[in-house]
């Protein structure tokens, strides 16, 4: 599904910038004939409709991810799933927008237990918000402090093994702060829970790697309009124009498209072109195209909260070329 660098664009030599281009995919195998007027850019893509599947609930994404946690949870021999959070706006933890999706002001503790209960112990002005998803099956409001209502909740469940949010080697499962760690400790402290406690970074890993229904909807979604945006810009450059009036360009049709950013904007697209530009994730410049050069994009967007992150590489024939160098072409046959 996703294809890196793997397209190779071949521009004819018309003053009137008339190009054909031929896209070139596994061992040269010619799949598309196109006839472009450089200097018409062709009818752009329009922002989407508001479908049924681009206005997919989240309630029902973070009810497939909790049943799903569930089960990963039995597969790792795990009896309880917790992820303690505060100040979320602030201090996000990356795990929580898959089993809420709410922001948080009190500490506040999302619980799933092998056995298929769903816990929410949380700060009562934030607590309606949870009860709202219908995902949680107990929303434990508290006014005064979470550490009776925590204690009381996890020695009614006796859990063993009790995985939070900390990992050396996954920053998507290390979202339990250093100073939120001493709190939960301290919270937990006396009661046979405080030594019980492990990292959830595989729950985690496994929790993002298996996509459901709803998740991988978006991410078609996403990976669609991308694919649609490198058309596009097929259409629009030409040799002379520079790396930043590129980005440009894709930014405009970003904006007009109501869409988010898979990385931060003065980085996304990275462009490169030809031997002068900066190597890796520098932000476009004013390294201009020239013909005998390769084009590279490495662009994401965010679509419905889900992500594409897809490369893409043409090569501008210099005059009297009809077909890539042998080495170029090679790159891309390997590719």
């Amino acid at each position: 599904m996703f294809d890196y660098a793997d397209i190779a664009l071949h521009h004819s030599r018309d003053c009137a910038w008339r190009s054909t281009a031929v896209i070139y995919r596994w061992q040269n195998k010619q799949i598309s004939l196109l006839e472009k007027i450089c200097c018409n850019h062709g009818e752009k893509l329009r922002a989407l409709p508001n479908t049924q599947e681009e206005t997919m609930d989240n309630k029902q994404l973070i009810q497939e991810k909790l049943t799903q946690a569930v089960a990963i949870l039995n597969e790792l021999n795990v009896d309880v799933w917790l992820t303690f959070v505060r100040e979320t706006s602030l201090s996000p933890d990356p795990a929580l927008e898959l089993i809420a999706g709410v922001d948080v002001t009190w500490q506040s503790a999302f619980i799933v237990t092998r056995g298929g209960e769903r816990i929410a112990v949380i700060g009562r002005f934030d607590a309606e918000n949870v009860a709202q998803l219908g995902a949680y099956t107990e929303v434990i409001p508290y006014d005064e402090g979470i550490s009776q209502p925590l204690q009381k909740l996890l020695a009614r469940l006796d859990p063993q093994t009790i995985a939070v949010n900390y990992s050396e080697n996954d920053v998507a499962a290390d979202g339990l702060s250093h100073g939120l760690y001493l709190a939960l400790q301290n919270h937990l402290a006396g009661t046979p829970c405080a030594e019980r406690l492990i990292s959830a970074e595989r729950i985690i890993a496994a929790l993002r790697g298996r996509k459901t229904p709803a998740e991988i909807e978006r991410m078609r979604q996403a990976i669609a309009v991308t694919e649609e945006l490198f058309d596009e810009v097929e259409a629009f450059v030409r040799p002379g124009m520079t790396q930043r009036e590129i980005a440009e360009f894709v930014h405009g049709r970003i904006a007009e498209l109501n869409l988010g950013y898979a990385w931060p904007q003065p980085f996304n697209p990275i462009v490169t072109c030809g031997p002068d530009s900066a190597v890796g994730h520098a932000g476009p410049g004013d390294v201009a195209l020239q013909k005998g050069h390769t084009l590279h994009l490495d662009l994401g967007v965010k679509k419905d909260d889900y992500c594409s992150d897809i490369q893409r590489m043409w090569y501008v024939l210099d005059d009297g070329e009809t077909e890539p160098p042998p080495d170029v072409q090679r790159a891309f046959n390997v590719v």
